[in-house]
């Protein structure tokens, strides 16, 4: 993602809001930190959990295919913007144990706010292991493409 020290780092200790980094890698949780707009521009980035809490996020900007396993809040919640062709995959399967800084269950997206789909084939991916309820806070604007699925298939 692009813009530097806007994303905190947990360290395998649980140490909440650790090192800034330049952007989540591949398979880590990182705590959002600061009230920024984030372009996720890394094609096929999956992140296990974003915590918005602590923070006024001002937007997620999706203009690269990006996957995500859980966002969660303390009330705060995070506006994502998918661009005209590209996808936020929301997976569900890759949970966070509170020993890492913050507990973020599966299929949790307490902290996902509104929601635009901006043009063709932009899309809202749910998929979800297990046929759990899932609910999203805010609501859904523009046009793109919308699917759902309850197994892992």
């Amino acid at each position: 993602l692009a813009a530097a020290n806007n994303w905190n780092d947990i360290t395998a200790e649980g140490i909440a809001n650790g090192t800034p980094v330049d952007g989540p890698q591949n398979g880590m949780a990182f705590t959002y930190g600061g009230d920024h707009t984030i372009t996720a521009d890394e094609a096929g980035r999956i992140i296990t959990a974003i915590n918005v809490a602590g923070t006024t996020p001002v937007g997620l900007n999706i203009t690269q295919n990006t996957v995500v396993g859980s966002i969660v809040t303390g009330g705060n919640l995070l506006p994502v913007t998918i661009t005209a062709g590209k996808s936020l995959t929301l997976n569900g399967t890759n949970a966070v144990a509170a020993n890492h800084g913050f507990d973020a269950p599966a299929d949790n997206y307490t902290g996902l706010g509104n929601i635009t789909l901006e043009g063709e084939n932009a899309a809202l991916i749910i998929q979800s292991v297990t046929p759990a309820k899932i609910t999203l806070a805010g609501n859904i604007d523009g046009g793109g493409i919308i699917t759902v699925s309850t197994d892992a298939a």
